[in-house]
């Protein structure tokens, strides 16, 4: 059973990134993403609330970790970790630095707030640019917009063909959706960034895009 499945979560667990997340330390890294992805849909504050807030900024602290070749090696060598052999990468990537756990607030908010403020734009439906200064450029950081999408009716996915009051048979129903983002320090022009975790059947899965220099119009 993976770690953050269960709850409460042991003082050891939230110093031991592999027990928090339940894996051995020579997981490799498309076994540490499946891992990653459960528990994000798990535990993300839109599907399990605000009371798992906690829990999934924990886990979220584990996989930025874990994930990245060098930062993992820099953390087993703190443990006291040789493993056989080293964890796998993705395949034609490179270590990116991680973002900072501090929130850059200014580019925190509503959708409709940040648009309002100049800090961001949406181009269609699944495109969002977001307008860090200079200096949230090089610092980087955790941002945090919540907007409302469309999403498949859970009340009639199992049946499609009958009749739901929930969406009054469109099919389709709006939530409100977190995304939770990270941005590594030095991030550059263009960038893209998806979010940590999405709701259970988005039509349009949203990413980001990083713009500098330059402001909406």
């Amino acid at each position: 059973m993976v770690g953050a499945d269960r709850q409460p979560v042991s003082t050891h667990q939230q110093h031991d990134y592999y027990a928090l997340l339940g894996v051995h330390p020579e997981i490799g890294f498309a076994e540490l993403r499946r891992v990653w992805r459960r528990l994000a849909r798990r535990w993300h504050p839109d599907h399990a609330g605000p009371a798992a807030t906690a829990t999934f900024q924990r886990i979220s602290a584990a996989y930025e970790v874990l994930s990245d070749p060098v930062a993992r090696a820099a953390y087993d060598r703190r443990r006291g970790i040789s493993p056989s052999r080293p964890p796998d990468s993705p395949s034609g990537t490179t270590p990116r630095r991680k973002a900072p756990g501090v929130a850059l607030s200014r580019l925190c908010g509503p959708l409709n707030s940040l648009v309002a403020c100049g800090v961001a734009r949406r181009i269609g439906n699944d495109v969002i640019e977001i307008f860090p200064s200079a200096q949230e450029a090089i610092t980087g950081g955790m941002v945090t917009i919540s907007m409302r999408v469309p999403v498949r009716c859970p009340a009639c996915a199992g049946n499609p063909l009958a009749s739901c009051s929930r969406c009054e048979n469109r099919r389709t129903v709006e939530e409100l959706f977190s995304a939770w983002l990270a941005v590594p320090p030095g991030v550059t022009d263009g960038t893209i960034l998806t979010p940590s975790a999405l709701l259970p059947g988005m039509l349009h899965p949203v990413t980001f895009r990083i713009r500098l220099g330059r402001k909406p119009v």
